[in-house]
């Protein structure tokens, strides 16, 4: 059965101009893949965090239970961030010319992440310090896995070389591959010792996407619709309580069989396997009875 369907456009000049913005300069870094529920906290407040948004200086993102995001930084490195986990961005400055440094601070606030250093960034010059709690680390071109944890904050060096500090001692070069560092809270540093192969495979995995497990990103084409409703004020409640809980839902409108109706969906999943498993998951939950999918063309 085909329906028409009709796309509310609602477009400000303040949209216009940031879309102008957009297209002029690339943002230093931008969201690439997650798994919701997930979050971009800027000036205070939490905004559901979408594939393809952009971050800028004193930005942070955090994720839930289950939650998981990819950051690609425009100097050709990747930064991942695991589950219950935030992590903020409080400077953040690109080159303005090719010769320049990207510069940032990355600050872990809570969690497991992890910054590699591309093929394709490994000439770009960069001043990249990491605050993992306790743990300063500055790099210029590496591999590295961190977390934050209650009880102790660690990195893991995987590649390359890092200068280590904890706060208030002394730095010092770690630059022997497979070798981690770690800090118990309130109690002296424990001295650096090399990682086992399955050790550091437990640690990635806090911080990979699940393929086909809900991941959405910015080339993804499959929908999740999650409710239709006559009442468009309805169905906008309905998708800001779902955004205030991390989960990016639009609203749109589409005409059945000469009839309005407000579907509310949640789009750009990878595959249809991975909106398969988010339907499943969301069902029940936030008042959602039943879900389908949809493909964008």
């Amino acid at each position: 059965m085909h329906h028409s369907v009709r796309f509310a456009c609602r477009v400000s000049l303040c949209s216009v101009l940031c879309l102008l913005s957009t297209m002029a300069a690339a943002s230093p870094v931008t969201v690439q893949s997650l798994q919701m529920p997930a979050w971009l906290v800027r000036d205070g407040h939490n905004i559901a965090l979408e594939p393809g948004a952009e971050m800028t200086a004193g930005d942070a993102v955090k994720t839930g239970k289950g939650g998981r995001i990819l950051l690609n930084m425009e100097e050709g490195s990747l930064v991942k961030v695991g589950e219950q986990g935030s992590l903020a961005l409080p400077k953040l400055k690109a080159p303005t010319d090719p010769e320049g440094f990207f510069e940032a601070t990355i600050r872990v606030l809570k969690g497991a992440f992890r910054f590699t250093t591309t093929a394709a960034g490994q000439n770009r010059r960069r001043d990249i310090s990491v605050n993992i709690g306790t743990i300063t680390a500055g790099i210029r071109g590496t591999d590295i896995w961190g977390k934050s944890a209650d009880d102790k904050d660690l990195v893991c060096l995987i590649e390359g070389k890092i200068t280590t500090q904890r706060a208030g001692e002394p730095a010092f070069s770690m630059q022997d591959p497979l070798s981690f560092y770690v800090v118990p809270k309130d109690q002296p540093a424990l001295p650096v010792g090399p990682v086992t192969d399955d050790q550091l495979a437990k640690w990635a995995a806090e911080t990979e996407l699940l393929d086909g497990l809900g991941v959405v990103t910015t080339t993804g084409r499959w929908s999740v619709i999650l409710l239709s409703l006559r009442d468009e004020n309805a169905a906008a409640a309905f998708s800001d309580r779902l955004n205030q809980a991390g989960y990016a839902a639009h609203v749109v409108g589409v005409d059945v069989k000469g009839a309005h109706w407000f579907r509310v969906s949640i789009n750009r999943f990878a595959s249809k396997k991975d909106a398969r498993s988010f339907g499943s998951y969301i069902d029940g939950q936030y008042g959602v009875n039943g879900t389908w999918l949809y493909a964008a063309q």
